[in-house]
């Protein structure tokens, strides 16, 4: 009578092989997280780019040329009267959260902010009237207040070009203490009006951090192979 006989595998080959790609796991898992967060920052930024102008198109249409709207550091009225209407969001709200200890944060009624929860999970905080400041995927509550005054003397600079990335509406200097807007309409990132060269940009993003939006749209809306920030 005819035995087969079946090989197997023993404890020890399971073990290390088991081993083995656990360690090439360990190894390749980070710079497979890295990349997927800079795929989707790049989506994001682009996608919010190419929104908020539309926006900025349609209104608009009904609300005369930009250059003439009504501009304040009251964000809220701003946004109330010529973005609501034509951005497509699931919520906004004026005010902002600050962190109060451990226990949680407290709603702070301020009509310079106001927090854009965006259809995608990402989510803008528009600022003094002129600057947005993007965040991929943000949490329920924009609790980082500091770090999103984009110009506020307490800023959390480290988190710019990593986590938070800027915009600003096109203005071209002050009179008077109040912003003057080109005839272009819309918002760039910051810094992307002026006549910096990449060189220029690139210091500017190590050294401030809000430049590097500017940076990555000269790029094409991808993160540059040297770009001196890790993706959060």
């Amino acid at each position: 009578m005819l035995q087969i006989k079946l090989k197997g595998f023993t404890l020890a080959e399971v073990l290390i092989t088991l081993g083995i790609i656990g360690i090439v796991a360990a190894m390749t898992l980070p710079a497979i997280i890295q990349e997927h967060r800079q795929k989707m920052l790049e989506t994001g930024l682009a996608r919010f780019y190419t929104t908020i102008n539309q926006a900025f198109k349609a209104s608009e249409l009904e609300n005369g040329e930009q250059r003439y709207w009504e501009f304040s550091d009251n964000s809220c009225e701003f946004y109330k009267k010529y973005l609501n209407k034509y951005l497509k969001t699931i919520r906004y709200e004026c005010g902002y959260y600050k962190k109060v200890g451990n226990q949680g944060y407290s709603k702070k009624d301020d009509d310079r902010f106001v927090g854009i929860y965006l259809p995608s999970g990402d989510m803008a905080v528009f600022s003094y009237g002129r600057v947005f400041t993007y965040i991929v995927k943000a949490h329920k509550h924009y609790g980082a207040y500091t770090a999103m005054m984009s110009g506020g003397t307490n800023d959390e600079k480290q988190r710019y070009g990593s986590e938070l990335f800027v915009f600003e509406m096109r203005a071209t200097g002050i009179e008077d203490n109040k912003f003057i807007y080109d005839t272009k309409t819309g918002v760039e990132p910051f810094n992307g009006l002026k006549r910096y060269t990449n060189q220029d940009i690139m210091d500017q993003c190590i050294e401030k951090r809000t430049s590097c939006t500017e940076l990555i749209r000269r790029n094409g809306w991808k993160i540059p192979k040297n770009y001196p920030f890790q993706i959060k």
